[in-house]
């Protein structure tokens, strides 16, 4: 026991002190953060593109509305441009309002009928796809309204009345717990929250994996694994590799959890998210710890024996590929289990070792599930690290002295079934 205390020190003391490391843990929640942050901050600069939009309004009365209807809304970026058109001649302004889109001296047009407030009518000219987000999220709205008010205003319906029957419901939202208590809610924060935890888990358990295959191979290829293996068996071997580099990854998270709490106290807020320690509870946090250890064992031990059968890393890439696929397809799989946590798709998904640290975690953090299924799901990750260290134990004993020809998968299959 003491060798393989000896070796989990040696892995765990080479990563924490190297360069690497530093910068990881200082970078690495404003790295994960820009999943979250960047999109946003995207998006609104992308909002404030100036934009000149030509209008015909043949009739002269939709137009003004539609200007002050975009003032009210702080529509800033959209100028219109008002085409004349003349009494019959209103194909004339329409070719005039294309060519002006054709040649860019506008991005986009807007042609409103004469009746609009009986038909409802208008077209939308633009050159490209993209200009249809600025139909949908500013004209539709505003013409919309108008439409609404014109309509209402026709049928002598006063404006008190038309207030009245146009304001929307206004939201609380409160969780209430199996003892009826409620509290509450910010789904939003909810939701990055739990989103920046999956991350943590997905990107952690990627990152450590790929260390203890690189550290394998990298000590075989070096032959410095020969040296070891002259006083410490092969199987006590992969298991200080995969314990050091674990540590090494929970020491990580451990900074990164004292950081987020430190900031919580202290009421940061970034985008006008505030950093709320409320949402974890303790199921949440003992779940994270232990989806993420269960994780990071279940794919380091894979990683690991697949290390031991390659000589360098690009002989790896065919069962790299496979192996990250248990971690990419839960991510991509995040939207259903959200939609419907309790469903028995959602159930059996979240239940699969492989996919249980992404999506069983989810299911804990939007809609926590009975906790004999969390149970379930972790005696489930038990069995498949157990048999998991059995044939990666064979492919280290097997494949750690071998040298010469790139792996295949016969040759891995071979030496599982010998």
């Amino acid at each position: 026991m003491s060798k393989v205390l000896t070796i989990v020190r040696k892995e765990y003391l080479e990563r924490v002190r190297s360069k690497s490391f530093l910068i990881g843990t200082l970078l690495g929640p404003a790295l994960m953060s820009m999943f979250v942050v960047l999109p946003v901050l995207l998006s609104s600069a992308g909002s404030e593109n100036a934009r000149t939009v030509g209008v015909i309004d043949a009739d002269g009365s939709v137009l003004p509305r539609l200007e002050a209807e975009l003032a009210d809304q702080g529509r800033d970026n959209v100028t219109l441009v008002p085409f004349a058109a003349e009494p019959g001649r209103g194909q004339d302004a329409e070719a005039r309002l294309r060519g002006a889109v054709a040649s860019g001296e506008v991005d986009a047009g807007l042609v409103i009928v004469p009746d609009f407030i009986a038909t409802g009518k208008a077209t939308f000219l633009n050159r490209s796809v993209s200009a249809m987000v600025m139909r949908d999220e500013v004209f539709r709205p505003a013409l919309d309204r108008i439409l609404r008010e014109g309509r209402f205003a026709a049928a002598a319906i006063p404006d008190s009345m038309f207030s009245y029957l146009s304001r929307g419901t206004a939201w609380e939202s409160f969780t209430v717990s199996e003892e009826g208590v409620q509290e509450k809610q910010n789904e939003e924060a909810v939701f990055i929250a739990a989103i920046a935890l999956i991350m943590i888990i997905y990107i952690m358990v990627l990152m450590y994996g790929n260390h203890t295959l690189t550290a394998v191979i990298e000590e075989k290829s070096s032959r410095m694994v020969e040296l070891l293996l002259a006083s410490v068996s092969p199987g006590n071997l992969m298991l200080g590799k995969v314990l050091g580099i674990g540590l090494a990854g929970l020491t990580q998270f451990g900074v990164w959890a004292v950081a987020f709490l430190a900031m919580s106290q202290q009421g940061v807020s970034v985008g006008g998210f505030s950093l709320d320690v409320n949402f974890l509870t303790p199921v949440v946090l003992v779940s994270f710890v232990m989806f993420f250890l269960l994780g990071f064992f279940l794919y380091a031990t894979l990683y690991a024996g697949i290390g031991a059968m390659c000589n360098s890393v690009q002989d790896s890439q065919q069962f790299h590929g496979p192996l990250t696929m248990g971690l990419v397809l839960p991510m991509m799989l995040l939207s259903l289990v959200l939609r419907a946590p309790d469903s028995t798709v959602s159930t059996v998904l979240s239940l699969v070792p492989l996919f249980s640290p992404v999506l069983m975690f989810m299911r804990v953090c939007v809609e926590t599930p009975p906790l004999w299924q969390i149970a379930l799901s972790w005696v489930l990750l038990g069995a498949s690290i157990w048999l998991a260290a059995r044939a990666a134990g064979k492919l280290f004993r097997m494949g750690i002295l071998m040298y010469g020809a790139s792996p295949t998968w016969a040759s891995l299959m071979k030496v599982l079934r010998d």
